[in-house]
């Protein structure tokens, strides 16, 4: 019974709404997380997220009082933003070929529950080129 709660509990989008980073990924797929190795990057402890301190969104949110980018309307997109669209982040989802931007885009359009139970569907971290 206990093994069948854990499992309710993994996939109900509800409680997975604290694993959407701040720039839009979604923690709950992502191997370090369910490893254990990461705790996302919206905790203080040590064993939040990799690029925690290289992290420049993180701040930007915290200070403003965003859930995510998604909360920001300081641009009419958030590829406008400086801060969240660096060129480094912008050449590792070209190797990659993955688009956070399309993360928050989606939270903006259907909310954060929406976009969890997309993630949580295709069992992403981040939104895939050419996928859907």
């Amino acid at each position: 019974n206990s093994m069948e709660e854990n499992i309710t509990i993994k996939t109900d989008s509800s409680t997975q709404i604290g694993l959407v980073s701040y720039c839009g990924f979604y923690c709950g797929a992502c191997p370090k997380y369910t490893k254990g190795d990461c705790q996302g990057c919206k905790g203080e402890s040590p064993k939040c997220a990799v690029g925690f301190k290289a992290c420049k969104v993180r701040p930007c949110c915290i200070e403003n009082g965003f859930s995510t980018c998604a909360d920001c309307n300081k641009f009419s997109s958030v590829k406008d933003c400086k801060i969240y669209n660096p060129l480094m982040i912008r050449f590792g989802q070209f190797i990659t070929r993955t688009n956070r931007r399309k993360g928050i885009e989606m939270i903006q359009e259907k909310g954060e529950s929406e976009f969890v139970k997309y993630m949580i569907d295709k069992n992403w971290v981040t939104i895939k080129n050419g996928k859907q």
